[in-house]
């Protein structure tokens, strides 16, 4: 019998790689237990993208309800979760969640779970020097992701932070939590 796994989600504010995400959410939530952590800029972008009522499917924590200190935070110290998944994650919140800067949903779940223990995986967005993706309208485009944001993926991989090129490599890296 497959374990099943209670895997928090976080969606941060980007549109690139967020359809593959709901994709990889949906497949995901079929076996395992998830609960959506979206922050204000990712229900946003989500709208705009189509797919907010697709992740509305699954218990979801709203940053735009949370109060300043972010309260459900605290499950990740509590246990209730295996593993933090946030897909897709801007240079943002990665850098946060690099420096320590806890003042988001986002950034503030990756920090209690870091220091909980909790395995963190990020599906960072501008992980390559140059990134193409596509916008709402689907048009194609580039973008080069600066220095410090690579360097920023560099250092959280040396923490042991898990990070992935792609929403549809993440399915295999949760198979070691299994």
């Amino acid at each position: 019998m497959v374990k099943m796994l209670r895997i928090a989600w976080g969606i941060s504010g980007a549109g690139h790689l967020l359809v593959e995400s709901v994709e990889v959410l949906e497949r995901l939530g079929n076996v395992h237990e998830i609960k959506v952590f979206l922050s204000s800029a990712g229900e946003e972008v989500a709208r705009i993208y189509g797919v907010l009522e697709r992740i509305g499917a699954f218990p979801i924590v709203r940053e735009s309800k949370q109060g300043h200190a972010f309260p459900s935070c605290g499950a990740f110290n509590l246990g209730k979760f295996d593993v933090f998944v946030i897909s897709p994650a801007t240079s943002n919140t990665v850098a946060k969640i690099r420096l320590g800067i806890a003042d988001s949903l986002l950034s503030c779940c990756a920090s209690q779970a870091l220091k909980s223990k909790l395995p963190l995986v990020l599906v960072p967005t501008d992980s390559k020097p140059v990134v193409e993706t596509k916008a709402p309208n689907g048009k194609i485009f580039k973008i080069y992701p600066r220095k410090v944001d690579l360097e920023h993926i560099e250092a959280l991989k040396e923490e042991g932070v898990i990070i992935l090129e792609h929403p549809y490599d993440v399915e295999k890296a949760l198979e070691r939590f299994l």
